[in-house]
């Protein structure tokens, strides 16, 4: 039969999947019994009742898992996208984050990150995917979407996988249970799964649960050899689209894989296989707490070990209960005689609220009288306040963090708390970034693939303001020679890019934190409020803040105005007003310029006055030593004072001698 080799590795995979998990996810199944209510064992809950024993349930679970899919909620979890090659620019990677940005809203992406969320904190792991589709019923043209997984013991996953989003994994099922009127009808001329009476089943015993055909969507990796080719220019391609003239640089065989898709029942294939547009399976796993124990995965939710506490605080509040209803039913101390014929209104007495009670006189006996009733005992008070804790201790989560009254004080003291309860299950939030982060590495992978072609695209801003987008078009352009070839525009087929999921406020918060900010800073500096009002109403969340931001910014001096905000007659007058300033700082320069002339010129005639003197000195004083006949003395002085004066400025301008 056609496929048979697929449908028994199915088959083998699908009961090593199951005996690999057991364990979790028998007690995945007893954490979610456990939070709906379902708290008394079967057989203590029968003995009880049929003693008329209260069996209360008073459910603190829920609370817990709650606290921790609340801080969930508030993180806003939010994916860029960012270039990883040169092949890749910052304009296609902001196409890229709005796409996803579109993919999200329209798939309700929240909904479906926080229902995951709600699964790994309740019962150690949720699940999500995502698929492709054709936009509508009358087109071609396909689109990316994500997609929530209800029941998370639906999937089975390969036990080898070692990451918390399951990325790793060789193959994946996502199963469905069906009648088997409704296989049949579905699926017309397929067979349902037959066990055989002998007990070979061959893992066919995992198809059926009752008189149900289990149909399971089976995703996996198949291996696949391939060839690459690097171009002198250091471009890489696959082999197959090389041709010859290329300048070829070197080729190498590469070992990789695909994600092959099929619909199984246990005997036959359903639909498919497909080849998958991505290199991951698109399956995303959030989980909670995880251990090695040995060579098995010990998975944990928010209640696990708080289980037993609960068991225990509806016991001791069962207890109370029952105690506190047998207080007004102490039996009453009678003789034979004083009740004989009157056994109906005794009877009853504790039953029905009669006006009297008769009876009849016993001359040995005191009249009937109620017995003291049980005194209320401390321990099981104490027990009932020790399970409580209990709860608290085995979650981390404290009174602080559920909003109640705790023994801190001040403020510090109460944060300090709350921080500890967070630090202790953060690890779901953690995971859950986690796994927006492969789901967007999983759509970023598939959309050069989906949206391949020339096409129209609706994209979101970080403020969701839509904008309509083309993509993979090209134009005419001019190359370095001079000749005419066709340039891509919006090409999302080309390049490499990577995400980071940043955690923190959605805009609409930053943007009220942005002007609560603003208004702490204008209470501290009211001054300012006159150059910057508009930037104050631009950031408010209400109607026509943004007109009433125009119309503030309009009244605003022109030099606090952008240039394009400005009229015709302003800007004109602003240029008037900066040429003048312009003129006014060249004229300042000029004068100051004059004024360095004059003093240089001043300084240069002063020198020139002090040499005329020197020279006339020194004439004088030779025309006299020649009258007396001191001629070579005056000589010899002369110079003595020349070499004076050239030493003295040379140590002026720190120098020294040079002998």
């Amino acid at each position: 039969m056609k496929h048979q080799k697929l449908l028994k590795l199915a088959r083998s995979r699908m009961a090593e999947s199951i005996e690999a998990d057991r364990e979790n996810r028998l007690e995945e199944l007893d954490d979610l019994e456990k939070l709906v209510g379902k708290q008394w064992p079967e057989d203590i809950r029968r003995e009880r009742e049929s003693e008329s024993k209260p069996c209360l349930t008073m459910n603190r679970l829920p609370q817990f898992v709650r606290q921790v899919t609340g801080d969930i909620r508030r993180m806003n979890p939010a994916i860029n996208v960012i270039p990883a090659d040169d092949e890749a620019s910052g304009d296609i990677a902001e196409i890229y984050e709005g796409l996803i940005r579109q993919i999200e809203y329209s798939s309700n992406a929240s909904r479906i990150y926080e229902r995951s969320a709600e699964q790994a904190a309740a019962s150690s792991i949720g699940w999500f995917r995502i698929l492709t589709d054709y936009e509508s019923d009358d087109s071609f043209l396909q689109e990316i979407k994500l997609k929530g997984i209800r029941n998370p013991l639906s999937v089975y996953c390969d036990p080898t996988a070692e990451l918390p989003t399951r990325e790793d994994a060789g193959y994946i099922f996502i199963t469905e249970q069906m009648a088997r009127d409704e296989f049949e009808a579905a699926y017309p001329g397929k067979k349902a799964v037959d066990v055989e009476a002998d007990g070979a089943t061959d893992g066919l015993e995992h198809w059926q649960e009752n008189d149900k055909v289990v149909v399971a969507e089976y995703y996996w990796k198949e291996p696949v050899e391939r060839e690459i080719v690097l171009l002198q220019s250091g471009e890489v391609i696959p082999a197959e689209k090389f041709v010859a003239p290329m300048p070829l640089a070197k080729r190498r065989k590469v070992k990789s894989h695909k994600v092959m898709w099929a619909k199984l029942s246990g005997q036959e294939v359903l639909d498919g296989p497909q080849e998958q547009p991505c290199r991951y399976i698109p399956v995303v796993a959030v989980t909670g707490e995880e251990w090695h124990v040995g060579d098995r995965v010990h998975r944990s939710s928010v209640i696990r070990y708080a289980k037993d506490a609960q068991q225990m605080y509806n016991y001791w509040r069962s207890a109370q209960t029952e105690f506190a209803a047998l207080q007004p039913k102490a039996p009453y101390i009678v003789t034979a005689k004083q009740i004989a014929g009157l056994e109906t209104f005794w009877n009853q007495a504790n039953q029905k609220n009669r006006p009297y009670l008769p009876y009849h006189p016993d001359e040995k006996a005191p009249p009937p009288q109620r017995a003291t009733p049980p005194i209320s005992s401390q321990a099981m008070f104490e027990q009932v306040m020790s399970a409580a804790e209990d709860l608290k201790a085995t979650t981390g989560i404290y009174d602080s963090a559920l909003g109640n009254a705790s023994n801190e004080k001040s403020g510090v003291a109460i944060r300090q708390r709350q921080m500890e309860s967070d630090v202790s299950t953060s690890i779901y939030s953690d995971n859950m970034a986690e796994a927006i982060g492969t789901a967007g590495r999983i759509i970023v992978d598939m959309i050069p693939k989906i949206y391949d072609t020339k096409r129209t695209i609706r994209i979101l801003g970080q403020d969701d303001a839509e904008k309509m987008e083309r993509i993979n078009e090209q134009q005419i352009g001019v190359s370095p020679d001079g000749t005419l070839m066709a340039i891509p525009v919006n090409d999302l087929t080309v390049g490499k890019y990577d995400i980071r999921v940043n955690v923190g406020p959605n805009y609409a918060t930053r943007r009220q934190e942005t002007a609560e900010g603003m208004l702490e800073f204008i209470r501290a500096v009211p001054g300012a409020a006159q150059v910057t009002g508009d930037l104050i109403a631009k950031s408010m969340d209400w109607p026509d803040a943004d007109r009433f931001a125009d119309r503030l910014k309009k009244a605003l001096p022109p030099q606090f105005r952008d240039m394009e905000d400005l009229s015709p007659e302003e800007k004109k007058q602003m240029q008037a007003a900066m040429e003048e300033q312009a003129k006014a700082e060249e004229m300042q320069m000029a004068a100051q310029q004059t004024e360095m002339r004059k003093a240089d010129a001043e300084a240069t005639e002063a020198e020139a006055d002090a040499q005329k003197a020197q020279t006339e000195a020194a004439t004088a004083s030779l025309e006299l030593a020649l009258q007396n006949g001191q001629l070579d003395a005056a000589i010899s002085q002369l110079v003595q004072q020349q070499v004076a004066r050239a030493l003295q400025g040379l140590m002026q301008q720190g120098q020294g001698p040079i002998f």
